[in-house]
């Protein structure tokens, strides 16, 4: 009976999970709109964790809100909260990762301007200043999906940058900080290799070269459609597995040598299976983490 149940339940979510991908795929289509979509992964994250720490969550919505509330939040309350998570999110990741974008923005434009003005003198400059990014760049997108899923978790911007927590929770996840770092960067292969496509349209699409320029840009349309369905279903299948792995590590790290730091946490009340990995060990997974997500 209990497989039975849980096999009605699986068919019951495909409804479901098909229209969170149709409106997740049309969303990604604008960058405007794709903060929605932003807000509700960091709120899918959310629920995932808090079923799993607390014993029960709610499901995110892309428009409705809570039926307990009045009818305009009813109506515009998912809305409403996609928005805020979204915008706060955002912030967040542009906090942590404008730093070494900067200069890698800035090493770029030394490179091409010494090539330009053919200033070799100052050939230096443009390595050392994308060395520096490097270099910050590193434990910044090791961490990265820890962050988000402590952010999620958390529900407050501050929560982005509660550095000693997130680096508890990293070293307690163990390999499994490898193992999505190399997930991660498999699965954005497909996603880059999508960008190559127009290259390669008239190979791809027969007559593409004869044909009237609206079913072109109808051709070029569905190239974004397909682009967007891609990256929201990469993007998502990350974003959960960020949870899983969250779900498992806080409350190794609650339990460990940073016990203090998660005192009243939700994470504190979950006894962990197993002992977080040692000090050595934390820093080797961070080193081929690190080394994974840059390259």
């Amino acid at each position: 009976m209990t497989t039975l149940a849980a096999n009605l339940s699986g068919v019951r979510r495909i409804p479901r999970v098909l229209i969170d991908f149709v409106i997740g795929t049309l969303l990604c289509l604008s960058p405007l709109t794709a903060i929605l979509v932003l807000g509700w992964m960091s709120r899918n994250m959310a629920a995932r964790i808090d079923a799993r720490l607390l014993g029960e969550a709610d499901r995110p919505r892309w428009l409705l809100g809570s039926q307990d509330s009045g009818w305009f939040e009813w109506l515009f309350g998912g809305l409403a909260a996609n928005i805020r998570s979204g915008i706060v999110t955002l912030v967040g990741l542009a906090l942590l990762t404008l730093p070494f974008s900067a200069l890698w923005l800035g090493a770029w434009w030394g490179g091409w301007e010494n090539s330009f003005n053919k200033g070799y003198e100052r050939s230096s400059i443009g390595p050392i200043v994308w060395f520096v990014g490097a270099t910050i760049a590193l434990p910044i997108l090791a961490h990265l999906p820890m962050t988000l899923a402590h952010a999620a978790s958390e529900k407050r911007f501050a929560a982005f940058f509660e550095w000693q927590r997130i680096r508890s929770a990293f070293r307690a996840a163990g390999w499994r900080v490898v193992w999505l770092a190399l997930l991660t960067t498999v699965l954005s292969i497909p996603f880059f290799g999508m960008r190559a496509l127009p290259v390669f349209v008239e190979e791809l699409v027969a007559g593409f070269a004869e044909m009237l320029p609206e079913d072109q840009l109808l051709v070029a349309q569905m190239f974004n459609v397909a682009g967007a369905a891609l990256a929201f279903t990469l993007v998502l299948f990350l974003r959960q597995r960020a949870a899983a792995i969250y779900c498992v590590a806080a409350p190794r790290a609650a339990h460990g040598r940073a016990s203090a730091l998660w005192e009243g946490h939700p994470a504190s009340r979950v006894t962990p299976k197993r002992r977080e990995p040692s000090r050595t060990m934390g820093a080797v997974w961070l080193f081929v983490s690190s080394v994974i997500c840059f390259g």
